[in-house]
């Protein structure tokens, strides 16, 4: 019997060993790469499915449009998600923890430590509105699948819980009230209320202050100084309506220097 072929098949195996060898090498190298990919293939489908819940519904919308828009592939999308049903709660868990770096960056008692307590309640009002605004369509989805699923409101709602939680203590902070206790009541009363105006004015259509209003965050603003029991100085009014004061007094004053 010739040994050619045991001789070959044992090269063979070292050829193969050694080739193995490289290509475990070669993909560890690419690891750190391909991982990078998949991030941004993962940014690229969050970016996607915001876009198109802007401008329109999320039952409407199909995963072969995310992917479409994301640029990549139907296959792409599902070793990522199961369904879109997962998509839609990567979507909230990636907007969490975008609201979260916000406020550790933006929004802290070193941010508002020369405001006064006015300044401080406007200030977190005007974040809160402008928040609802950015994730408009978010918000509207969830309230569409907690009609048939309660729990998909909940991470929205926790968000809401968490940006409350902030405000009322760099608020409480600025307050000279003994009962601290007393306010965060009156507090979380007040931000309750404009919550609900904002959910209601981002999934039915409002006639009186509606969502992308100029003076939204003003008229809120006064709701939660109400509940805080914190009377206002007559010059805090609304720009718009200032201007409309300064157009009409010269009038005025004409009308009442024609009647003497």
């Amino acid at each position: 019997m010739s040994t050619l072929p045991f001789t070959a098949a044992v090269t063979s195996r070292k050829q193969t060993s050694n080739i193995g060898k490289k290509n475990t090498e070669a993909v560890v190298k690419a690891f750190p790469a391909k991982q990078h990919r998949s991030e941004q293939t993962h940014e690229k489908l969050l970016q996607s499915g915001l876009d198109l819940l802007r401008d329109g519904i999320f039952d409407d919308i199909s995963i072969a449009q995310i992917s479409a828009q994301a640029g990549c592939s139907v296959g792409s999308f599902y070793l990522r998600f199961r369904n879109k049903e997962a998509f839609f709660k990567f979507l909230i868990e990636s907007i969490s923890e975008s609201l979260q770096e916000d406020l550790l960056a933006n929004l802290t008692q070193e941010s508002v430590k020369e405001l006064t307590l006015i300044q401080t309640v406007r200030h977190c009002v005007e974040h809160y509105v402008e928040t609802n605004r950015q994730y408009e369509s978010i918000i509207r989805a969830a309230v569409q699948y907690s009609i048939s699923d309660s729990d998909d409101w909940q991470p929205v709602r926790d968000n809401g819980l968490m940006l409350h939680a902030h405000y009322i203590d760099l608020i409480l902070s600025k307050s000279r009230k003994l009962n601290h206790e007393e306010s965060r009541q009156q507090l979380l009363v007040g931000l309750q209320i404009i919550s609900g105006h904002l959910v209601n004015s981002i999934t039915h259509p409002v006639n009186h202050l509606p969502l992308h209003d100029p003076n939204l965050s003003h008229w809120l603003f006064k709701v939660v100084m109400h509940c805080m029991k914190v009377k206002l100085p007559t010059h805090v009014i609304p720009q718009q309506k200032r201007a409309r004061l300064r157009i009409a007094s010269p009038k005025k004053k004409v009308t009442i220097q024609r009647r003497k």
